[in-house]
């Protein structure tokens, strides 16, 4: 009995792949159509009895209504549509109860109060605001129509009225429950389902805080493996560059030439390795540093680019390049004199590193929030190499033209020092053709 009440409800509709909300809904529609044909075939009946001409046609439009709903929702799955149609019907049957059992202010107006309840449990509240207007205007016009002096008389016999409205309540109080029983379905599948997706989403969140964890002691263990090897690594590297620059010292001419270039080469590249070391321990340091212990002075940014340029000057005289340096007299900022000193040096000697033309260009300028330091340099750089230049990890290194003396993650270090100060560090193409510009923002 259960079973073929389940098939009747269901429509069709397997019961294991359709969504429960619209199951519930697909068995709502489907009890108010049987509803509406069981509470019609004796109201048909009795219209036919007492010659009731227009309960003989709305009374069968709404069953016929309930009828189509039915096949619309269980042949065609059609299920928009098939809830327009039972909610019509109510609408049609409700309009003929009032209209032919005394207008108004009697109980044949609880069909229509039951419309707008009806769409909203089946199509959500567009629906039923729009059928509620519906019904609103239908009440207001027959209010209207009893103040001009039409009368909606009661065609049922007298003898019958007290059966007459035993049936109307009784379909009328089947018709609530099964919306009130169809409401608290829904309303306890919607917290199941809410409660079970909290309980989804507080897994998700303990999985997370674990990962998460994981992620900051394994994080923890690569910063304590690089410093612990940077520092294993820099001892022998000090060695090899000073014995190598002793050698080169004791040795002068005794070596022939090749001998001196192989010596030059020992002291470039383990200098190289050594700069690469300190700068892989510098941030590993920032990993594990707080930005806030930094100790900030009072620096002169001037000061700075003219000790840089002084630095680097012989080594823009041998690959033959010209740096070009305008700057105020004095521009101070509140820094950390080292890093920002790293930074800028970092800037120029990629630009010596990277520049096809033969001038080097670098500007200071006074911004009301800060100071603009500008490096720009004949080169090409594409639009997606932009981000590479600061990556640790995808860098640019090996592109470029000139050994420096700077390594691979003088960038991504500048650009960490430069954070740190709450400022910007970044690349645009000059409005000079082949022209590349790097802007450095400190602010004051």
């Amino acid at each position: 009995m259960e079973r073929m009440l389940n098939q009747l409800l269901n429509c069709g509709w397997d019961a294991s792949v359709t969504d429960p909300i619209r199951l519930r809904r697909i068995r709502t529609t489907a009890a108010v159509c049987y509803l509406l044909i069981l509470v019609g075939i004796p109201f048909l009946i009795r219209a036919y009895e007492w010659h009731i001409s227009l309960r003989m046609i709305t009374v069968p439009a709404a069953i016929v209504l309930a009828v189509a709903s039915l096949l619309v929702l269980g042949v065609f799955r059609q299920f928009e549509i098939s809830t327009q149609l039972v909610t019509l019907a109510v609408f049609v049957g409700g309009a003929g109860a009032v209209l032919t059992g005394g207008g108004i202010g009697t109980s044949s107006l609880g069909w229509w109060i039951l419309v707008p309840l009806l769409a909203g449990l089946l199509r959500g509240l567009g629906s039923s605001l729009a059928w509620g207007a519906i019904v609103l205007g239908s009440i207001y016009g027959c209010y209207l129509a009893q103040g001009y002096g039409f009368h909606f008389p009661d065609m049922t016999p007298p003898e019958h009225v007290v059966s007459q409205q035993l049936l109307q309540a009784l379909g009328i109080t089947c018709a609530v429950l099964i919306l009130v029983s169809s409401y608290l379905s829904q309303l306890g599948q919607s917290e199941a389902r809410l409660a079970e997706q909290n309980q989804s989403l507080q897994d998700q969140v303990a999985r997370a805080e674990r990962a998460e964890q994981e992620l900051t002691r394994a994080l923890q263990s690569k910063n304590r493996f690089l410093s612990n090897m940077s520092h294993e690594m820099k001892t022998p590297l000090n060695s090899i560059v000073g014995f190598s620059r002793q050698l080169e010292k004791r040795a002068g001419d005794s070596l022939d030439q090749r001998g001196q270039e192989s010596l030059q080469q020992v002291i470039r590249h383990s200098g190289n390795m050594l700069q690469l070391v300190n700068d892989l321990l510098a941030l590993s340091h920032l990993d594990n540093h707080d930005p806030g212990r930094d100790q900030r002075l009072p620096l002169d940014l001037t000061e700075v680019l003219v000790r840089t340029v002084n630095e680097v000057s012989a080594l823009a005289r041998e690959h033959e390049l010209r740096i070009l340096l305008d700057a105020p007299d004095s521009n101070i900022v509140q820094a950390n004199g080292e890093q920002i000193l790293q930074v800028i040096s970092s800037l120029v000697r990629y630009a010596l590193a990277a520049a096809k033309g033969r001038e080097i260009r670098i500007s200071l300028g006074e911004m009301p929030q800060g100071a603009l330091l500008q490096v720009v340099y004949e080169g090409e750089l594409l639009e997606q190499d932009k981000a590479r230049l600061f990556d640790r990890y995808n860098h640019l290194h090996s592109q470029l033209q000139r050994d420096v003396g700077m390594s691979a993650l003088a960038l991504a270090l500048a650009r960490e020092h430069v954070e740190r100060h709450a400022g910007r560090i970044n690349i645009n193409f000059d409005p000079e053709p082949g022209n590349v510009c790097f802007n450095l923002f400190l602010p004051y």
